[in-house]
């Protein structure tokens, strides 16, 4: 905290880039069920990535993606946000948490 103020993170900036970061981890990460932050990684890469992908024009999520990261633990994979794939247009990738319904407002980390 600087002079005192109190830095406020919104519960869907911390999902939208919790989301991000399991993205980034699924997507370096070659073990296979290989868990981060709760979510396993190859339902998140399997289920996810086309909505994520660069230039994909796909209106929402799957529904085995919303699947994919239900339970995650968002505040735990912020930290990873930093590490995305060139391939991974992280917009997109901000958005699934709230076009699943698991939060009201996208908004980053």
């Amino acid at each position: 905290m600087a002079a005192g103020r109190k830095v406020m993170v919104s519960n869907a900036g911390i999902a939208a880039a919790a989301l991000v970061a399991l993205l980034v981890v699924a997507a370096t990460s070659g073990a296979a069920g290989y868990r981060v932050c709760n979510v396993d990684k190859d339902s998140v890469v399997n289920s996810c990535k086309s909505y994520c992908t660069v230039g994909s024009t796909e209106a929402k999520p799957s529904d085995p993606c919303c699947a994919a990261v239900k339970g995650g633990n968002f505040k735990c994979l912020c930290q990873f946000k930093d590490m995305l794939s060139p391939d991974i247009d992280g917009n997109r990738a901000m958005l699934i948490p709230s076009k699943c319904g698991y939060i009201k407002d996208p908004t980053p980390c």
